[in-house]
């Protein structure tokens, strides 16, 4: 979530806030940038507006909407989602998407409010399509019976129903005249349910970006991007991008390095390992900046935005101005893409050119050689000369290059 001071710097860079908090909402509108838009953060299977200051609202659930909460096959254990650093959401109790009374309390306690509010779309959290927490069934027969709804995480059901309920949510949420975009994780983009999503939704923010953090203990690596960055990985997040754009979509990617306030590790949420000056040297850490960069330029459709920071310091100090992201790579001057993005065959490396620049993107656990294009001087962003010639690419890495004039 993110909160700021708004100035005029801030608001002319910013497109679009996943999860803004509604007292800066008028400030927002206020702003030079009026129409930048506002997500209302809600998770989409699990209560969207839990009573403040309650331990668990499960008692308040059982007793008004009894049939609505989804258990485990135990049958008294709701379906608690639970993330690593941050336990099981016990305050935000799981609903059963295939009751239309679910959808209905969703859009009375959550879409209707947030519409009157001023904001311009609804941030589903968590969305996905598999079963993960176990979830089985809900007492909801005609006369209070147990219904069982799944047998397993890999029940074909769960898919189906989210699918049937995220287009009456879509629908429902269009009718408030608000825009719809989840949280979506499927780690398999290959999947057949991915397109049906994309069809269904006007965009998506991937939280785990490319950078693909690893939340145990949620230090991933400080020198180098995480070798979760696979060539296959790589490519199948490259067509997920470009499809979502394609379609009039748009893609916000997360991309979390370094550790962040779970575990005691980075209370301050200070992105100490992402800054320049960390471990005092002046480009000690350019290589996770310019490795967002460089993903960005080859996803980038006129429909996508990069936020980078900490891992969960949402609200923190990214960037030392706030909750902001504002890295000095952002600014290079590239111009606009000449090309889709392709990849080297034989290497692994992608590429894309610009009028001002070239994007390259090593995903390989191997250091690889690339031939820069003839007839350009090159240089990278900090100033510096680059040979013509061959360059190494190091693994899992990124680089942007600026352009200046032809060689005679």
């Amino acid at each position: 979530m993110l909160t700021l001071a708004l100035s005029r710097r801030n608001a002319e860079e910013i497109d679009f806030v996943w999860g803004a908090t509604e007292s800066h909402i008028a400030s927002w509108r206020a702003s030079v940038n009026p129409d930048v838009v506002l997500a209302k953060y809600i998770p989409y299977t699990r209560d969207p507006a839990p009573r403040p200051g309650a331990n668990t609202n499960l008692p308040w659930w059982q007793a008004h909407h009894p049939s609505l909460v989804l258990y485990t096959a135990d049958r008294k254990t709701p379906a608690w989602e639970c993330f690593a650093g941050e336990g099981c959401a016990h305050v935000s109790v799981p609903l059963d998407l295939t009751n239309p009374a679910t959808l209905a309390y969703q859009i009375e306690n959550a879409v209707a409010p947030a519409a009157a509010a001023g904001y311009s779309a609804i941030a589903l959290d968590n969305y996905g399509v598999r079963n993960a927490w176990n979830a089985s069934g809900a007492w909801k027969g005609p006369h209070g019976e147990w219904v069982e709804l799944y047998a397993s995480k890999d029940d074909a059901r769960y898919t189906r129903d989210v699918l049937n309920w995220t287009a009456r949510a879509v629908d429902a949420i269009h009718a408030h005249g608000l825009l719809v975009i989840p949280n979506y994780g499927e780690e398999n983009l290959t999947d057949p349910s991915v397109s049906s999503v994309v069809a269904l939704v006007d965009g998506v923010l991937r939280e785990g970006g490319f950078t693909h953090w690893n939340p145990i203990p949620n230090s991933s690596s400080f020198k180098t991007p995480p070798l979760k960055t696979t060539p296959s990985r790589f490519a199948q997040d490259v067509a997920f991008a470009r499809q979502l754009q394609r379609r009039g979509k748009a893609i916000y990617t997360i991309n979390e390095w370094g550790a962040g306030p779970d575990f005691g590790l980075n209370p301050s949420k200070v992105p100490y390992n992402i800054s320049a000056a960390y471990g005092g040297a002046a480009h000690a850490n350019r290589a996770i900046r310019q490795f967002v960069v460089a993903t960005y330029m080859i996803i980038n459709g006129g429909a996508s935005g990069i936020f980078l920071t900490c891992v969960q310091c949402y609200g923190g100090n990214a960037g030392g101005v706030g909750g902001l992201s504002l890295w000095p790579e952002y600014t290079a001057a590239v111009g606009s893409a000449l090309e889709e993005a392709a990849v080297n065959a034989q290497s692994g490396v992608w590429h894309r050119a610009y009028t001002g620049g070239l994007a390259l993107v090593n995903p390989t656990a191997q250091s690889q050689s690339y031939a820069l294009p003839a007839g350009c001087d090159w240089s990278d962003l900090y100033g510096g000369d680059v040979p013509p010639g061959a360059l190494e690419l190091a693994p899992a890495s990124g680089l942007v290059l600026t352009r200046s004039h032809r060689r005679q």
